[in-house]
């Protein structure tokens, strides 16, 4: 079995302050405390350890000590596609959002979206684009939430880096709010503290749970479903409990997950799957992961929310 040292993610650490719906982050604030110098170090496990996954990029976090446990590639940049919705989500919840403002949908938000629920002229609140982005990974609301923003789609991309930057995500770029660009890059580090990040934020966290959500625009009634099959129990597992989790897809990103899920013992990680090579093997993939990290993990003080 390949051994390597202890890699303790400092950086992965965030201050938050939550004011008014405003979530201040920094990752570069204090870390975790650390282990006795007398303790058993944990190795960081990679394939060679026995954890085969397909995914070109992975990681799985301890959220009770911020060690990375098992790593693949997990400072490769590549396409995260969808994944960039967190951002987005977390830009504009920093901006103090009214999640009451309605919202009307236009042609350049369903103009080329690929996947989405929405037609033009339908409206509906920023509370329920949110849920459109997150949970049905739909392209036309994260659009709209972009416009919602008051900023120009160039300025509400551009502060999503500034955002980035903000958090220490410095191997991440964003050209639009959707991520069906290529160009929309990250790494499996960064985007764990990006998911870690979103569900500090409690409306964000109600979303990022939910297996099903209705709502109704001035036209219709839309009930949409997560595309995380984790999180709908298509792949149960009585051991643990998904809390939060993004999935995203396009050619050049393959198949990707990010995923928060909490044991019965209380025992908390993050777990990152890029570059599935099909949706049905970014799931098993993550399945693998999450057994083999609680099987794994060293119990201590989560270090938060």
């Amino acid at each position: 079995m390949t051994r390597r040292r202890v890699v303790n993610l400092k950086t992965f650490v965030l201050t938050v302050a939550l004011s008014g719906g405003l979530v201040v982050s920094t990752l570069d604030a204090a870390p975790p405390p650390l282990k006795s110098p007398t303790a058993k170090p944990t190795p960081v496990m990679t394939e060679e350890d026995g954890v085969r996954i397909r995914a070109r990029s992975a990681l799985v976090l301890n959220m009770q000590s911020g060690e990375v446990m098992y790593q693949k590639n997990p400072t490769a940049q590549v396409p995260i596609a969808s994944i960039t919705k967190l951002m987005s989500a977390v830009t504009l919840m920093n901006m103090n959002p009214d999640l009451g403002q309605r919202i009307t949908i236009v042609r350049q938000d369903v103009y080329r979206a690929n996947h989405t629920y929405l037609k033009a002229r339908e409206e509906l609140t920023v509370r329920d684009l949110l849920h459109a982005s997150l949970i049905a990974s739909d392209n036309a609301a994260a659009r709209a939430l972009a416009r919602a923003s008051g900023l120009s789609n160039k300025e509400f991309v551009d502060r999503m880096n500034q955002t980035a930057a903000s958090l220490g995500l410095l191997n991440s770029n964003f050209v639009d709010p959707t991520g069906l660009y290529s160009e929309n890059v990250s790494t499996a580090i960064d985007c764990a503290a990006l998911l870690w990040t979103a569900l500090q934020n409690e409306t964000l966290s109600e979303i990022l749970a939910i297996k099903e959500y209705a709502f109704k625009t001035n036209r219709r009634v839309h009930t949409i479903r997560t595309t995380n099959r984790l999180l709908r129990g298509e792949q149960p597992d009585d051991l643990w409990d998904i809390i939060g989790g993004k999935t995203g897809f396009i050619r050049s990103a393959g198949y990707c997950l990010v995923t928060r899920a909490r044991n019965h013992a209380g025992d908390d990680v993050i777990a990152v799957v890029l570059g599935g090579t099909s949706s049905s093997s970014r799931f098993a993939d993550m399945h693998r992961l999450l057994e083999w990290g609680f099987r794994n993990i060293e119990p201590q003080a989560l270090i938060g929310g």
